[in-house]
C-alpha cells in the first residue's frame, strides 16, 4: 500500500474569500490600510481574497505608494479586484477627484448625511456591488465572506448576500456602529431607525469583529444572544519599517537614540494623521507655548511636525502662540514617506480630544507608533489605546485635557529623549502587532467557521 504524503499547507490550494471594502487603495489614510495588509498576508495562511470595492470617487487623500502596494499583490496573483459603479453621493463626477473640505464645512456636510442617508451615504453602492457579488459568486469557488466596516453599507451589502445563500459571513467593526462616535443623530427616530438596521445585518453575521475590547463589548450588551464578538487589533507592518520601502534618500531614518544627544541638538516632535473638528492640536500647542516661557531655550531645540492633516485651519492659534518658527507642515504624505518621518523623528505624540465615546476609539497610528521604538507622548482618556501604550514602556500618557499635566509630559518625554533615559521594550510583545500575525490570526478564526459549518 503506497504511502499518501500530505501536501504542506502552504502548496494546498487557496480557499477563495470574498472581501468587501469600500476605502481602499488608491484612496488613502488609516481605514485602507487594515483591508490592503490583510489581503497582503492571507495567502500564506491558506486564503486568496477576491475584493469587491467601488470605483474611487471623490474623497479627501490619494496615495501613490498604497496604490502601488495593491498592484504589486495584483500582479503576484495573491488577490483578485472587481471594481464597480459608486452610485453614491461621491461619485457623482464618476472620477477619481481629491477635495478636502474645511472643517466647519466638513461638519455639516456630515450632519446633512446623518439626515438623509441610513446607515450612511455610501449606501448607493449596494445595489451594484449585490450584481456584482452574484457574478464573482458564479465565477469563483467562494467559501466565505469579509466585509469591514464603516461604511457600513458594506455590512448591509453581506448581509444581503447571506440572505440569499449559505455562505459563512464575517462582519467587521473598525469603529462601533450605533454609538459611533462620529454619528451625531438629528432625531430620536434616527437612531430608532439605526438600531434596527444594525440588528438585522447582525442577525445574520457567523462571526462578528472588533477592532477592541470596548466596541466588542458594547456589541455584545446589545445583542447577547450574538456568537462571542472577537477582537482583532490594528497593527503595523514590519516591511513598511524596512528603509528600502523609501528609495528617496532626502528622508534618512535615524537610530533610535540611546546615548543622548548633544546639548544644543535638534528634536523633532511629530504628528502624523488627522485631527477632527473636536480634537484639535490646541492643548498640545498651549502646553508647548507655556513650557517655551518657563525654558526658553527649548525654542532653540525643539521642532513641532506635522503630517496627514493640513495645518491651515490651526495657523491663526499657532500664530497668536507665536510658534510658526517651530511648526513644519508636510501635509498628507504617501504612506512610505509618512512611516520615514516617524522614524525621523525624536519623539512622536498621540491626541484623542473626542468627547463622545472617546474610550471606544483606538488610533490606528499607535501600532506604526510603537514600531519606530520611539517615545510617544499621548494625550489619551481612560480606554483602549491607553491600556496598549501603558505596556510600551517608551510612552508618556497624560489627560487630553490638562494644559499642565500635558506641559509637564513634554518636558519628561525630551529630558528622556536628551539623556538617553528610554526604557527597554519588550520586544517579543510588540512582535504580536504584526500585520503578518494579524492576518493569521484572521486566517484562523475563518478557517474555525468553516469547521463548524456542515455545508464546507
Amino acid at each position: 500500500m503506497g504511502v499518501i504524503q500530505q501536501i504542506p499547507p502552504h502548496d494546498k490550494p487557496l480557499k477563495e474569500l470574498l472581501f468587501i471594502v469600500y476605502f481602499f487603495p488608491p484612496m488613502g489614510g488609516s481605514g485602507v490600510q487594515r483591508p490592503l495588509k490583510y489581503v497582503k498576508y492571507l495567502n500564506e495562511f491558506g486564503w486568496k481574497p477576491i475584493i469587491l470595492v467601488p470605483e474611487p470617487g471623490l474623497y479627501h487623500t490619494f496615495d501613490s505608494s498604497l496604490e502601488l502596494e495593491l498592484q504589486k499583490l495584483i500582479d503576484q496573483n495573491k488577490v483578485q479586484v472587481y471594481r464597480v459603479k459608486g452610485g453614491t453621493p461621491l461619485h457623482w463626477n464618476r472620477s477619481k477627484t481629491q477635495w478636502r473640505p474645511g472643517i466647519r464645512l466638513e461638519k455639516w456636510l456630515r450632519r446633512l448625511s446623518h439626515f438623509f442617508y441610513l446607515p450612511d451615504n455610501k449606501k448607493g453602492w449596494i445595489k451594484q456591488g449585490f450584481q456584482k457579488a452574484e457574478e464573482i459568486i458564479e465565477k469563483h469557488s467562494i467559501q466565505a465572506i469579509y466585509a469591514t466596516a464603516p461604511p457600513y453599507s458594506n455590512l448591509m451589502l453581506a448581509a444581503k448576500l447571506k440572505a440569499r445563500l449559505t455562505i459563512p459571513t464575517i462582519m467587521d467593526f473598525r469603529d462601533d456602529w450605533l454609538e459611533s462616535h462620529l454619528i451625531a443623530y438629528p432625531t430620536p427616530i434616527h437612531k430608532i431607525l439605526m438600531r434596527r438596521l444594525e440588528a438585522s445585518v447582525l442577525a445574520v453575521a457567523d462571526m462578528v469583529i472588533a477592532i477592541n475590547e470596548p466596541i466588542a463589548s458594547a456589541i455584545s450588551r446589545r445583542y447577547p444572544s450574538l456568537p462571542s464578538v472577537v477582537v482583532q487589533t490594528h497593527g503595523y507592518d514590519s516591511d513598511d519599517f524596512d528603509a528600502c520601502f523609501f528609495p528617496d534618500n532626502s528622508i534618512e531614518k535615524k537610530p533610535t537614540n540611546e546615548k543622548g544627544l548633544s546639548q544644543n541638538e535638534t528634536i523633532r516632535i511629530l504628528y502624523s494623521g488627522t485631527f477632527y473638528a473636536d480634537s484639535g492640536p490646541g492643548i498640545f500647542l498651549r502646553a508647548v507655548k507655556k513650557l517655551i516661557k518657563e525654558v526658553p531655550s527649548l525654542a532653540n531645540i525643539i521642532e513641532l511636525h506635522f503630517q496627514g492633516s493640513p495645518i491651515e485651519p490651526y495657523l491663526p492659534l499657532i500664530n497668536q502662540l507665536d510658534l510658526g518658527e517651530l511648526v513644519h507642515d508636510h501635509g498628507y504624505v504617501p504612506h512610505n514617506e509618512a512611516i520615514l518621518r516617524m522614524q525621523q523623528a525624536g519623539i512622536l505624540w498621540l491626541n484623542n480630544g473626542h468627547r463622545k465615546r472617546r474610550h471606544t476609539i483606538t488610533l490606528s497610528k499607535t501600532y506604526e507608533y510603537m514600531a519606530t521604538r520611539r517615545p510617544i507622548i499621548a494625550l489619551i482618556p481612560e480606554g483602549d489605546t491607553k491600556k496598549v501604550l501603558k505596556d510600551y514602556s517608551r510612552s508618556y500618557i497624560t489627560s487630553p485635557d490638562d494644559i499642565e499635566k500635558v506641559k509637564k509630559t513634554i518636558l519628561q518625554a525630551i529630558t528622556h529623549v536628551q539623556t538617553g533615559n528610554l526604557k527597554p521594550l519588550n520586544e517579543q510583545w510588540l512582535e504580536t502587532f504584526t500585520r503578518k500575525a494579524i492576518a493569521e490570526s484572521l486566517a484562523n478564526k475563518i478557517d474555525s467557521l468553516l469547521d463548524q459549518d456542515p455545508v464546507n
